[in-house]
């Protein structure tokens, strides 16, 4: 197979050729930067005015998850175009887990997914096509988002006449008599969709393969076989909700994922007389004087007090049990009435920041 037609000539194809949903991919190389790209060539009567939708919905978002776009070509004659973008090798995101010990990579998976659709969104855009084999990794194990061949501006009210994607991964609101008003929802319930795909080494699960009015209720996140944190099972189980006004937004879905990510990664430094550090899960330090004492535990997540007695403030706020202690602040023991003859004990948070 060749290319369909005369390319410019830095691009040269080496193939293989790509079947999608809308068109080909012609695997290519760039010989000015001497690297791979994937040409996306769309056929039928509409053509420029697709690839040119997806170019617009492509640029507007910025994202390491989402393969780039650097070009596009068209023939001396005729309206196809073709896109030229980011190589990425794959494999999609259910083979990978295959290959993998999926318990150990599971939560970053879903994190870098839901990462690149938070980004997605916060752009003005839906992407309305989330599914695995729309979702690779790239040389370094970086997930990349592609097609963006549905994709349509979040505001003012998107409308559609028909339920388009891909059957299984298709929010049940896109189902409803048109038109058909929509909102990044429709996303959501694809990626948890999706998440409970990968869980499944790949296989669809009789209830995701139901169109309303549905009979057999979706299976909680708690059933699969990836063991998930509760606070995980409830996040990823509020995205498959029948109603969309349910779902937790994609941003909520990635700061939960993101926290279990950095579960055990915090270090808190405390100067109470030299320099202490608490940063194994499960262990407390205790501050006391005479008149007041605060024990803070540390549970994998937060700095948690776990006891208090007499005049404990935390940023001049009285110190209760179960409070999460900020990133920054000073723990003052004494009454207010010692002044300056209180004891003041700075407590610093580092900030960890999740490596993919």
């Amino acid at each position: 197979m060749s290319f369909p037609f005369k390319l410019p000539k830095r691009y040269v194809y080496e193939g293989p050729t790509l079947d999608g949903g809308q068109g080909s991919v012609y695997i290519c190389r760039d010989k000015f930067l001497d690297r791979k790209v994937a040409i996306k060539v769309l056929t039928g009567v509409s053509d420029s005015a697709e690839i040119g939708k997806e170019l617009s919905a492509i640029q507007s978002v910025r994202s390491r998850h989402i393969a780039q776009v650097y070009d596009f070509v068209t023939p001396d004659q005729g309206r196809t175009m073709g896109l030229v973008q980011e190589f990425v090798p794959g494999p999609n995101v259910n083979l990978y887990a295959k290959s993998n010990n999926l318990n150990a990579i599971y939560v970053r998976l879903l994190y870098q997914i839901a990462c690149g659709i938070s980004d997605i969104h916060n752009s003005g855009r839906i992407h309305r096509d989330i599914k695995p084999s729309n979702i690779k990794l790239d040389a370094e194990d970086v997930v990349k988002i592609l097609d963006f061949g549905l994709a349509a501006h979040a505001l003012p009210d998107p409308e559609t006449t028909d339920a388009r994607g891909t059957p299984c991964y298709i929010a049940p609101e896109l189902y409803a008599t048109p038109p058909i008003k929509y909102t990044p929802a429709v996303d959501v319930f694809a990626f948890g969709v999706m998440a409970r795909v990968i869980a499944e080494g790949g296989a669809i699960l009789p209830a995701f393969r139901q169109t309303p009015p549905y009979t057999t209720p979706f299976p909680s996140f708690a059933s699969c076989p990836v063991a998930l944190a509760p606070e995980v099972i409830s996040a990823l189980d509020s995205t498959i909700s029948i109603d969309p006004k349910n779902r937790i937004a994609m941003s909520q879905v990635r700061d939960v994922l993101a926290t279990r990510l950095l579960y055990g990664k915090h270090r808190a430094i405390v100067t109470y007389g030299t320099m202490h550090e608490l940063s194994s899960p499960g262990k407390s330090i205790n501050l006391k004087t005479g008149a007041a004492g605060v024990t803070i535990r540390y549970n994998g997540l937060q700095f948690l007090i776990e006891s208090v007695f007499g005049d404990a403030y935390i940023n001049n706020a009285v110190g209760r049990v179960g409070q999460s202690l900020p990133g920054s602040c000073v723990i003052t023991l004494g009454p207010p009435s010692f002044g300056a003859a209180r004891t003041f004990v700075p407590f610093n948070v580092s900030h960890p920041g999740v490596v993919l």
